[in-house]
């Protein structure tokens, strides 16, 4: 009886022996699953990481070069500034004063900047507008309908001349400008303005008027008022410089003028 029931136990240990040792195995087996799992899973986030950062860097990259990329030829280089513009417009229109306002300071045409100013007389607006090459000076017309001509096609440009001047210098005479320049010495108060006769756009005669027996270049003072121009006085120089006139309109007649 005893024999029998040790053969049981032997049976029932050995039993359970081969079921413990399977359980392992699974286990072990189970575990080497979940580790190569693990293991794939991990390295496919880590080459997704990769590959993010891959393109967070190119996207950067690409970002930094288009940040970097050189502008246009009118962009870049250094642009000449409103009152140089102004300048090359006044060199060549001759001794004439208007009123100049820059109505585009940006105007792109062709990959190139310019600036647009409208000149005005007594009359208005002359046509067309001026085109000024930011980076050259380069003047030319501007039509409202967009289209572009050479400026030798403006109404008040001026061919230069030479022989003229020459002739000037040698007979004595003075030219606008130095008319104008000796007029600007006389008080503001003598000339029956409110201020300095710089203050004013200046308008030449194209002729000269002979008072008291000498001939005279007329100097016309504006001042602008919105898109008006008001005459605020006459003034006459004698080609020789020597004497100075104002018209006064209550006596009707030219008045003389002294320096200050």
């Amino acid at each position: 009886m005893i024999k029998k029931q040790m053969t049981v136990v032997f049976i029932c240990l050995f039993a359970g022996s081969l079921l413990f040792t399977a359980c392992r195995k699974e286990d072990k087996n189970n575990q080497e699953n979940t580790t190569e799992e693990t293991i794939t899973e991990t390295v496919a986030t880590a080459e997704q990481s990769e590959e993010t950062i891959d393109n967070s860097i190119g996207a950067d990259t690409k970002e930094t070069e288009e940040e970097t990329e050189p502008g246009t030829e009118s962009e870049t280089e250094e642009s000449i500034s409103e009152k140089d513009a102004l300048k090359y417009i006044q060199d060549k229109i001759g001794d004439r004063g208007y009123y100049f306002e820059v109505v585009d300071d940006n105007l792109v045409l062709e990959d190139k900047n310019y600036y647009v100013y409208q000149i005005s007389d007594s009359d208005g607006p002359i046509e067309p507008d001026v085109l000024v090459n930011k980076r050259t000076g380069e003047l030319s017309c501007y039509y409202s309908d967009g289209s572009t001509a050479a400026f030798s096609e403006y109404p008040l440009y001026v061919k230069p001349d030479t022989d003229t001047d020459s002739d000037s210098v040698s007979s004595g005479e003075i030219s606008q400008n130095e008319a104008l320049s000796k007029l600007g010495k006389v008080s503001a108060k003598d000339l029956g303005l409110p201020a300095e006769l710089s203050e004013y756009s200046i308008i030449f005669d194209d002729w000269t008027t002979n008072i008291n027996g000498k001939e005279c270049y007329g100097i016309n003072a504006y001042a602008k008022d919105k898109e008006r121009m008001i005459s605020m006085g006459l003034f006459y120089v004698t080609i020789d410089g020597s004497t100075m006139y104002k018209f006064d309109s209550l006596l009707d007649d030219f008045v003389e003028l002294k320096e200050k």
